[in-house]
């Protein structure tokens, strides 16, 4: 099946062509209908032409025999007074009557004379009876040149004996004159025929009066000619319709009364069907004229759509390779234009946001870089981190800083902003900030976090922003590790040598809601065995798959007892890994974040000091 494939095409098909098609069907259709109703008019205007001349030959005919018809009954006594003579007389005096010639008895008898209705006797010797008066067919006169209709009526006895009678002879061309001068007759091809098929009148041409061969017949000259004479055998009047549709002729034909004559007419269908002819070719020219107009209105009304249909299609496909056109000059108010004023809303708004995507993502460079590049490995202390961001920005932060004043110490930050994104990211550049600046100054623990609290909360108040963090200072040589934690998540401290987990908790609020606050530090003395402590953003284990489960922290501790003899990338890369596969199609919620250090400590050490009071068991819980 033919699918159009472009707009154009489609026009065509859909638009133009049924169109095309509609208006074909509606004038054909109505070129039948039209062409129907003139042939029928034409008929009945033909069936009332034939019936009036009809009409006016059978009143010429009637005049006559109604004389004769008088002569029915007359008794003797009538027939003495000398009425059959008034009669001939008035029968001289009628128009058409060529010559009368009776025979009389020379006496009458009144017992059973009686006058019986005609019996015409036709020249090829058939009779016919019946109550009215007959015609005879024309008797031709040759040496007079002309053409008699013979009427008859015989007197009868009680015995059937013929005792009289009396004829009428009338002027046939006189009989059809009237007829043959009618117009119609000469624009026609017309026939008079009796029933025999015999041809008594025809039209020769418009400017010759009729004239007769009495070897001529109706019915053999074409079929149409043959089904109207087998049709006026069986009907008194009708239409009948030659080959062809339309039929190339059409002929009529009308029985007369007083006489067993059919007068026809043939007329070509061209002739009935010319107004229509007319007509259509008028309606083919205005039709194709109309056409043709509304094809040129309708190719350059879509011509124009579908230009700027195509030049939105091609600047779609320039849009989708990253190049920009110059915005569409919108000239119409219709759908087209607001088609163009929208595409060139959206390329403005698109452009600006592959500017901000761009710029997004150079923030994405940006922040990376300040992020340690490299793993940190000295004095049996190895760490490795990793940041993962929903978006092209996050919040969440690790640094490993190393101790300008005292070589060999370790600062270890992770923090979460609240939200992500760009905004998150911008906070998170300011505590990255603030922390690596004061960690190079003297002071504690305690007092670095105070002072970029306090620094932090100069720029947080006034939007409400904040953010946790957990802080940790190592100092290989002392085997302590202190930290801070400010409203961020406990660390996991796991001693593979008993196989427990221990976390580092403590009490703090998120920086920058207070800068009156005071942080305090936790200390903690490792024992000579290897010790993995795990910092992580709550992004890690509260990520949910399709269920709606979340990752949570068993299944990290799960990850990190399996692999402790790994190195700490290693260990990242595996719960990183794991995490991925359980959220499957779910879209990552969070930033995640994830700090492992490993600790392979010198001296044994089995003393906890902090402010806050620490307990450990086989689960890991404290």
């Amino acid at each position: 099946m033919y699918q159009p494939k472009t707009l154009h095409q489609r026009t065509v098909v859909f638009i133009i062509l049924p169109i095309f098609l509609f208006l074909g069907l509606t004038g054909f259709l109505g070129f039948i209908a039209v062409r129907n109703v003139l042939i029928e008019q034409w008929g009945e205007t033909a069936l009332a032409q034939l019936e009036k001349a009809a009409h006016n030959i059978d009143m010429q005919l009637k005049r006559p025999k109604l004389m004769l018809s008088f002569l029915n009954g007359m008794s003797k006594k009538d027939f003495d007074s000398g009425v059959h003579e008034f009669i001939v007389a008035r029968l001289q005096q009628i128009q058409g009557v060529a010559e009368i010639n009776a025979e009389w008895p020379r006496e009458m008898e009144s017992q059973g004379l009686r006058m019986r209705r005609h019996i015409l006797r036709r020249t090829d010797g058939k009779s016919y009876t019946g109550k009215a008066l007959g015609v005879t067919p024309p008797l031709y006169e040759v040496e007079f040149e002309q053409k008699n209709v013979r009427l008859s009526t015989r007197l009868i006895n009680m015995k059937d004996e013929v005792i009289g009678n009396i004829e009428i002879e009338l002027d046939f061309e006189q009989l059809i004159a009237q007829t043959i001068q009618s117009k119609w007759w000469n624009i026609y091809k017309a026939y008079i025929v009796d029933q025999d098929g015999h041809i008594l009148a025809q039209t020769v041409n418009s400017k010759e009066h009729p004239s007769i061969n009495s070897s001529q017949r109706f019915g053999r000259s074409n079929a149409l000619e043959k089904k109207t004479f087998a049709a006026l055998l069986t009907d008194e009047s009708g239409i009948v319709f030659g080959e062809g549709n339309p039929p190339e002729e059409i002929s009529g034909f009308y029985r007369l009364s007083e006489a067993p004559w059919t007068m026809v007419i043939i007329t070509p269908g061209e002739r009935v069907l010319q107004p229509l002819i007319n007509f259509r070719l008028a309606y083919i020219i205005t039709a194709l004229s109309c056409i043709t107009i509304l094809l040129w209105f309708i190719r350059s009304s879509f011509k124009q759509t579908t230009q700027s249909i195509k030049q939105v299609s091609t600047a779609a496909d320039e849009l989708a390779n990253g190049k920009f056109s110059k915005p569409f000059e919108v000239s119409t108010k219709d759908e087209v234009g607001d088609l163009l004023h929208s595409f060139n809303r959206m390329t403005s708004q698109l452009q600006r946001g592959m500017q901000l995507q761009k710029a997004m993502e150079i923030a994405q460079e940006v922040q990376m870089t300040l992020l340690p590049q490299n793993d940190y490995s000295d004095k049996g202390i190895t760490a490795s981190g990793v940041s993962l961001y929903c978006d092209e920005t996050g919040g969440d932060y690790f640094d490993f800083i190393e101790s300008e004043t005292h070589p060999g110490k370790l600062h270890v930050a992770v923090g979460d902003v609240v939200g992500h994104g760009l905004g998150a990211a911008l906070l998170m550049a300011t505590l990255r900030a603030l922390l690596r600046v004061r960690v190079q100054k003297p002071g504690s623990a305690a007092e670095r976090i105070n002072d970029v609290n306090r620094y932090l909360c100069w720029d947080t108040l006034q939007y409400g922003n904040f953010s946790s963090l957990f802080y940790l200072e190592i100092e290989p040589g002392l085997n302590t590790v202190q930290w801070i934690r400010a409203g961020h998540e406990p660390a996991l401290l796991f001693t593979p040598a008993n196989a427990t987990f221990t976390e580092l908790q403590g009490a703090g609020l998120v920086l920058g809601l207070d800068p009156d606050i005071q942080y305090n530090c936790n200390t903690l003395q490792l024992t000579h065995q290897r010790h993995l402590l795990i910092i992580g953003s709550d992004g890690v284990w509260e990520q949910e798959n399709e269920q709606q489960e979340q990752f949570g922290k068993e299944r990290v501790k799960e990850i990190i007892q399996n692999y402790h003899q790994s190195q700490p990338a290693q260990i990242i890369q595996q719960i990183t890994e794991k995490v991925t596969l359980f959220r499957g199609n779910t879209e990552q919620a969070d930033d995640i974040t994830l700090v492992v250090i490993a600790f392979e400590s010198d001296s044994l050490a089995n003393s906890l000091s902090s402010p806050s009071t620490m307990s450990t068991n086989k689960s890991g819980k404290t």
